[in-house]
């Protein structure tokens, strides 16, 4: 008898205050996904990094960013943790990129916004004067990428400046005549993007110097 007023009980307690395995046992309401993150913008740019931000969420714990090289292509997760806002480093010249951030907590994830993009700088261009043999100054602006460096086209055309893979300059800066189709000279430091200084004519004179300035 004493087990059957016992269970009598326990019943008429579920049934006057509900029961269930839910929070709200535990005096707490089911955490609810964050709203999608607003105010995504690319907020700086350099040669080979993009800065972004984005506005904080209410109930947000982190954030997912997502990379991708096209408005409608395939998405990317570069980053994942509670700041809002990520430098993304590593990518190419004159590049445009596409982002699209999400916010989560325990509760889930929430969509991705709309996506924004922004482009990577373009190194300026320098000018070369004192050219052997005589031959008039050049003017070169950048062209594209090359071997992962920045390729530069000669003003008038017929020089550029490429970075070759393999052989004895693997590495260097060449001035190419395009024309000719042989090499002129070249830098013996190696560098993501030219300085000024002086650059060696190949081979016919190794003494002979030109004078490169950035513009």
């Amino acid at each position: 008898m004493r087990i059957t007023l016992i269970l009598t009980s326990i019943v008429l307690i579920c049934l006057l205050t509900g029961c269930s395995d839910s929070d709200s046992d535990n005096g707490t309401a089911p955490v609810s996904t964050p709203d999608t993150p607003t105010g995504l913008a690319v907020t700086a740019t350099g040669l080979t990094s993009l800065t972004l931000s984005w506005d904080t969420c209410n109930d947000a714990t982190g954030y997912k960013l997502h990379r991708s090289t096209s408005a409608d292509g395939t998405y990317t997760e570069i980053y994942s943790g509670a700041a809002a806002g990520f430098v993304d480093n590593g990518r190419g010249y004159a590049e445009t990129y596409y982002y699209q951030v999400g916010a989560g907590n325990s509760g889930g994830e929430s969509g991705l916004c709309d996506a924004v993009s922004g482009t990577t700088d373009t190194p300026a261009g320098f000018t070369v004067t004192g050219s052997p043999s005589g031959a008039v100054d050049y003017t070169f602006n950048y062209f594209d990428v090359f071997n992962g460096k920045p390729r530069y086209q000669s003003n008038p055309v017929g020089l550029w400046i490429n970075v070759p893979s393999g052989g004895d300059q693997a590495g260097l800066w060449v001035f190419y005549d395009q024309i000719e189709q042989m090499t002129l000279y070249y830098h013996a430091v190696p560098s993501d993007f030219p300085a000024s200084t002086g650059w060696r004519v190949v081979p016919v004179d190794s003494g002979t110097n030109i004078l490169l300035t950035p513009f």
